[in-house]
């Protein structure tokens, strides 16, 4: 590099550090209109970057302490949107959003990926409708985006079978929603006879709301014919990022301000370390946050070969969620990958992971029962390294029972793991963390009894286990 270029190139830094002031002091100010943080911006001067990181962190419980109200920023005239975040890792955080907050994060979606969202385009959307990626995917058929069905899947009007019905009627090519969601969908499709590839035209998964390694996108994939495309946010802080072809998830920069700091110190993290996830919102009007913990903990990854200069990481899931097992961490990104590993060297895409206070056990649906699960060991091995793991091969619809997924209207959010070390409802399988108990015939009541049976006499064998190993 010559000394012109090194000249251009610290000029368009300088200017660069220089507009990200601008839009951190626009961030205080907005903020600063807040209950919660009235007091402490008052007479904030901002004049560098190092100002800025002096700023104490927003922990999500003082969003809590705030009430309900704490965070609005803006007059309540100026409000269409109140969220609120599902609550499954802790308390439920309030949101308040202009429609200039959730027009700028749905143009920022549609705009990074237009062969994704274009017009005759038609989604099913069926991300919760209390999660605000439910409603940018509604706002970004409205821009021209495509057709969208508001089918959200903790509904009683549309449960998973009707879903793939819309999928099926409406010849929908992109899908919206929860990464577990498409498991389900093509374990009902093949129930009935069907063939994902063939006969569902889905070629797109846009999914969030839950780790998603690789291997998992990639049984995605093959179970569909299909591209899965990542995406990142939260309730609180809106849209972070979504991945690229690379499957490399990149940070929305012109949306927020986001820092990795270590997981025991304030310091920023190298590249290939792990640590928080500090965001603070840019251009929020509603409920803007500075400097917010989210209590994600990601790892952060070198530069894209895909060009882009945005930041990329791994997100590693909760900070609260991270176990340990003789004396090795795990997140929650590392125990879907290991057992979504195991299930498909038996060619399975259901599983179900416990964790209890000595191993793991993974629990693997199969049609062949009777194997050996040696092979699925050994990829447990090789992700995990030599920890105590046992793998549990049962029969197919012990862990995600179609037929009662077929039946009942109930769905909840859907997990695929359980730590049994913490109070709480203790599951083991996917259909126990999401489906009600609905009227049964005689001969579905037989069986699923059965089913059921089985599943409580393993449930209360883990149970005596746990008791005897914490005496």
């Amino acid at each position: 590099m010559d000394m012109a270029d090194s000249r251009t190139t610290s000029q368009e830094a300088s200017t660069a550090g220089e507009d990200k002031l601008v839009a951190l002091r626009a961030t205080l100010a907005q903020a600063g209109k807040s209950a919660l943080y009235a007091d402490s911006f008052r007479n904030l001067r901002l004049d560098s970057l190092e100002d800025f990181r002096k700023i104490p962190l927003t922990t999500r419980a003082e969003l809590q302490s705030a009430g309900i109200d704490g965070t609005r920023a803006a007059p309540i005239e100026e409000i269409c949107h109140y969220g609120v975040s599902s609550g499954t890792t802790g308390a439920a955080n309030s949101t308040w959003l202009t429609a200039e907050d959730l027009e700028k994060n749905a143009r920022a979606m549609r705009e990074r990926h237009p062969e994704i969202f274009s017009p005759g385009k038609i989604i099913l959307n069926r991300f919760p409708f209390m999660a605000a990626p439910a409603h940018l995917i509604q706002l970004v058929a409205q821009q021209g985006g495509g057709v969208s069905i508001p089918a959200g899947n903790i509904n009683w009007d549309v449960p998973f079978p009707k879903a793939l019905d819309l999928a099926i009627a409406t010849g929908a090519s992109v899908f919206a929603g929860l990464p577990l969601e498409p498991l389900v969908l093509a374990q009902i499709a093949r129930s009935r006879g069907l063939d994902p590839v063939a006969d569902v035209k889905l070629d797109t998964f846009f999914l969030g709301g839950a780790p998603l390694p690789p291997v998992l996108q990639r049984r995605i994939e093959r179970d569909w014919g299909a591209r899965v495309i990542e995406l990142y946010g939260s309730t609180e802080t809106m849209l972070l990022g979504t991945a690229c072809s690379e499957r490399s998830l990149h940070i929305e920069t012109d949306l927020v301000f986001c820092e990795i700091l270590g997981v025991d110190s304030d310091e920023p993290v190298d590249i290939g370390e792990e640590g928080r996830f500090i965001v603070t919102t840019l251009g929020l009007q509603g409920s803007p946050l500075v400097r917010l913990d989210t209590g994600d903990l990601v790892r952060r990854l070198a530069p894209c070969a895909c060009g882009d200069p945005r930041q990329t990481i791994i997100v590693l899931g909760r900070g609260v969620d991270v176990c340990e097992i003789e004396g090795k961490r795990l997140h929650s990104y590392e125990l879907i990958e290991a057992a979504a590993s195991a299930a498909d060297v038996v060619d399975s895409s259901v599983f179900f992971t416990v964790i209890l206070p000595d191993r793991l056990i993974v629990r693997i649906e199969t049609d062949r029962p009777g194997r050996s699960g040696q092979d699925s060991s050994d990829a447990l091995r090789a992700q995990l390294g030599d920890i105590r793991v046992e793998i549990e091969l049962v029969p197919v619809n012990s862990i995600l029972d179609v037929e009662h997924l077929s039946r009942s209207p109930t769905v909840y959010k859907p997990v695929m793991i359980s730590d049994w070390r913490r109070p709480g409802r203790h599951l083991i399988s996917i259909s126990q963390s999401m489906m009600e108990w609905p009227s049964l015939s005689g001969r579905e009541a037989l069986r699923w009894a059965l089913r059921s049976l089985r599943s409580s006499l393993r449930s209360r064998k883990l149970a005596r286990e746990l008791r005897r190993s914490t005496r």
